[in-house]
């Protein structure tokens, strides 16, 4: 199996490297396409081979078929500019698949109202929310399937959009168990309501992720590749190092567009992501950075208790 890996990392790296397309700035509710797992940020974002814990259903939520009977934990990320945003999750197993629910937000701080002449008069917010019900079932015991209906909304000031859709996604374990194989289809769906006259689709995204336990390394290799309605192919890769159980160190690189001109020289380590995470009797605690070049480093936390019942 080592050579079908490496050829899957091969295919979705290159994937990652075709251009950003023109139909950025497109879509509305682009808050979708964000994750505040730490766990899947250290990675670079190639998770939807390899997601684990409660929070990993937001990457494929197939992957709850490979979890604990009952999880649950919450995710916090501080970003730029006052822009903060994190989700509340949990999954139960029952005898016909597994559960989950979900709640993501993301918050943009307090932002001055202005007049036509540029005068300051108040102030006003916005509020990005999702809330998703997620279902996964195991067929056999190497593939998962699943699928995750969410509701989403948004709001700016006096003005407010709603919209309904769904994520989906499978995995398939090779190997033994040391490989695993993820699709994931996320964000299908359509406008309710919308901030302008001509309502636009949501950020429809599709992925195909990868990962392997490598022999004689005592580490996880990662790999995925990405297309964005409106942003094109991207892609991310990482490694979590398994050595020092309970402590899990990774790391990975997001390829994201650089920016040119005289803001170039701080654009160096954009795309570049790390962290850790510490499991202790089911109490599970992670942490993870990304540099977004000029607009500086976000950090990531989390925390979650899977330690009710059994994994597969």
């Amino acid at each position: 199996m080592r050579k079908q890996f490496i050829l899957a990392m091969i295919i979705v790296i290159t994937i990652g490297c075709y251009a950003i397309s023109d139909n950025a700035g497109t879509c509305e509710m682009t808050f979708l396409k964000m994750n505040f797992s730490p766990y899947s940020a250290a990675l670079g974002g190639a998770t939807a081979g390899y997601a684990n814990g409660p929070d990993g259903m937001l990457s494929n939520p197939a992957s709850m078929s490979f979890e604990k009977d009952l999880s649950v934990g919450t995710s916090f990320g501080v970003l730029y500019a006052g822009i903060t945003g994190g989700d509340i999750v949990a999954q139960k197993g029952f005898a016909f698949g597994k559960l989950g629910l979900s709640i993501r937000f993301l918050t943009y701080g307090s932002m001055d109202r202005t007049n036509g002449s540029g005068e300051v008069e108040g102030s006003f917010g916005a509020t990005d929310m999702a809330f998703s019900v997620a279902y996964s079932r195991e067929i056999g015991n190497h593939i998962s399937i699943g699928i995750a209906p969410f509701f989403a909304m948004s709001s700016i000031d006096t003005f407010s959009s709603s919209a309904v859709g769904f994520d989906i996604g499978g995995i398939y374990k090779f190997d033994h168990g040391r490989g695993r194989l993820g699709i994931a289809l996320k964000n299908a769906g359509t406008n309710i309501s919308a901030n302008i006259d001509s309502a636009s689709s949501l950020p429809l995204n599709a992925s195909v992720g990868t990962s392997y336990r490598l022999k004689g390394l005592p580490l996880y290799a990662l790999a995925q590749g990405d297309y964005f309605s409106d942003g094109g192919f991207t892609g991310g890769f990482g490694i979590e190092v398994v050595q020092f159980k309970p402590l899990y160190i990774r790391a990975g690189y997001r390829i994201r567009d650089n920016i040119d001109g005289d803001l170039a020289e701080g654009e160096t380590l954009r795309g570049l992501s790390a962290g850790f995470g510490l499991d202790l009797s089911g109490i599970s605690a992670d942490y993870a950075f990304e540099h977004y070049g000029v607009l500086g480093m976000t950090h990531k936390f989390a925390i979650a208790y899977d330690g009710f019942g059994k994994g597969k």
